[in-house]
């Protein structure tokens, strides 16, 4: 019998949370879930993920579990992306074994407390909490992504069902929350704090990442492999033309014009 499509995408993100929780033993056990992030067609608003707190009667344990949701927009954007994700959710699930208050104004804004327990997990809050969400945006360090270096891997090469972002939505990192709109996001969209280089070793095939400014300027980040540091990858130049006007017998060169060409 062919293994059906859905078990596929558990299955991979399951494997996911257990290597969380044998880096980080308190983080519970959870319920999996999957969909579509964008909870009504009427708005632009998308979620990649979230955690719910005893949401799931667990009858085997004769007790209640929490409810992790990750989008198929999210597996859409890569095994970096889901792992970012997952990450995130564990620290809220780890709030909630600890009986720590990480959020208010009904899960939008994310305190301190919240931005601690995500560096525990291996992502890099903002320095400073923005308009409506706070530190909600933290985002996976380059040793984080070395650390799952293997899941992301299998998670890419799974080539899972996934769900295609609309064009226009508006990228969140897990709850319901309120958009920054003078914030442009990392991934695109508005309302995500802050924003991300993409950056490129120099191996003789670049691996390439993307980094926030911010964590870029506060020490080198070097590849594994050539030792060299990531650097923010080059714009390709724009290609110019001279023109010269024919006078006559001599040839007189008119005034300079930029012209862009596409290779």
């Amino acid at each position: 019998m062919t293994t059906q499509e859905g078990t596929r995408i558990i299955t991979a993100l399951e494997s996911v949370w257990g290597a969380i929780q044998k880096h980080h033993p308190d983080v519970p056990d959870v319920v999996i879930v999957t969909g579509t992030g964008q909870k009504r067609r009427s708005t632009k608003r998308l979620t990649l993920g979230h955690h719910a707190a005893d949401r799931w009667q667990d009858a085997t344990a004769a007790g209640r579990r929490a409810e992790l949701f990750v989008s198929g927009e999210a597996i859409a954007k890569g095994g970096e992306v889901v792992v970012e994700t997952m990450l995130h959710e564990a620290a809220h699930a780890l709030a909630a074994v600890r009986g720590i208050q990480d959020t208010s104004c009904a899960g939008r804004w994310h305190n301190r407390r919240y931005a601690a327990l995500a560096q525990e997990l291996g992502l890099e809050p903002p320095k400073r909490a923005a308009k409506v969400i706070g530190f909600s945006e933290a985002l996976i360090t380059a040793a984080t992504v070395n650390r799952y270096a293997a899941q992301i891997r299998k998670l890419d090469a799974a080539a899972l069902a996934h769900i295609e972002e609309s064009k226009g939505d508006e990228t969140e990192p897990g709850e319901d929350q309120e958009q920054d709109e003078n914030n442009p996001g990392p991934r695109g969209g508005r309302g995500r704090a802050g924003k991300r280089l993409a950056v490129e070793c120099g191996c003789e095939t670049p691996r390439r990442m993307q980094v926030t400014p911010a964590f870029l300027e506060e020490a080198p980040v070097l590849c594994g492999r050539c030792r060299q540091e990531f650097q923010p990858r080059e714009p390709k130049p724009e290609s110019t033309l001279e023109l010269v006007l024919q006078l006559g017998e001599e040839p007189a060169p008119a005034e300079p014009v930029a012209a862009r060409v596409t290779p």
